[in-house]
């Protein structure tokens, strides 16, 4: 590594890290544009993969807190979701589960694209959400949100549209208080993953320090432009998010 970039790798990874948490506050998928090019900058994957989660603890925390702060964050459903999440996410860390690159990629591109269709379609092909958030935890509440957890702790990659349309199902919420519970309850695994990466040795520190100030710019961006734009712009930025994100995926495994 030359002279001049132990020095501009810094101001990089501070925009990078602003860029995809603004990105994640909102929709999700920033970890498709992070972990390509901090691999690109010279990080090794898994020192990149759990490089990267430090910045999106932070920018998470930022975002929800904001929202939290105006009244967006729904705490009597956060605590319903949190113990589901939180076993989930002890599975997670415990099981590593290997799937191929190729197939990885192609699943996701096709739950992704699945989504978003789903999440648009005038008809309700999984039936309605309800009119209000549910009084008490159901059953396919819990197993549904454990299932999310500990394919968020492994894999990461996605987890926040699969989220979003998990949220809205389960409570009926608009999009800036599906946004609020996500962002919580992302760093509920988000916690238990980077745990078990750091003791592993397979975090930058400095960079990741770094990453994690400009996610909190970022996060606060995204909870604040959330806030100022209203729900018929969220809604329309995770269809991009999530079309781009796909198509992303799928140019990258036809060229492997």
């Amino acid at each position: 590594m030359t002279d001049w970039w132990s020095y501009a790798q810094y101001p990089a990874f501070f925009i990078l890290g602003a860029v995809v948490s603004l990105i994640n506050s909102i929709a999700g998928g920033g970890s498709t544009l992070s972990l390509p090019i901090m691999i690109f900058l010279g990080l090794p994957a898994t020192v990149a993969n759990g490089t990267n989660r430090i910045g999106l603890i932070i920018g998470n925390f930022s975002s929800a807190f904001n929202l939290a702060r105006h009244g967006y964050l729904n705490k009597k459903i956060f605590l319903q979701l949190l113990l589901p999440t939180f076993f989930g996410a002890l599975v997670g860390a415990c099981f590593l589960v290997r799937i191929g690159d190729k197939l990885f990629q192609a699943i996701l591109a096709v739950v992704i694209c699945l989504v978003v269709v789903m999440s648009n379609l005038r008809k309700d092909i999984l039936g309605k959400p309800p009119a209000a958030p549910p009084e008490k935890l159901t059953l396919k509440g819990a197993l549904g949100f454990f299932g999310i957890a500990i394919y968020g702790c492994i894999v990461q990659v996605g987890v926040g549209f699969v989220q979003i349309f998990g949220i809205t199902r389960y409570t009926g919420l608009d999009p800036i208080h599906v946004n609020a519970l996500k962002n919580a309850l992302t760093n509920v695994f988000l916690l238990v993953s980077t745990i078990a990466l750091g003791m592993a040795g397979k975090i930058d520190w400095p960079i990741a320090i770094i990453m994690a100030a400009g996610a909190w710019l970022g996060g606060y961006l995204g909870s604040f432009t959330q806030r100022k734009k209203g729900n018929k712009f969220i809604q329309r930025f995770i269809s991009v998010c999530s079309i781009g994100m796909a198509i992303a995926l799928v140019i990258d495994l036809m060229m492997k």
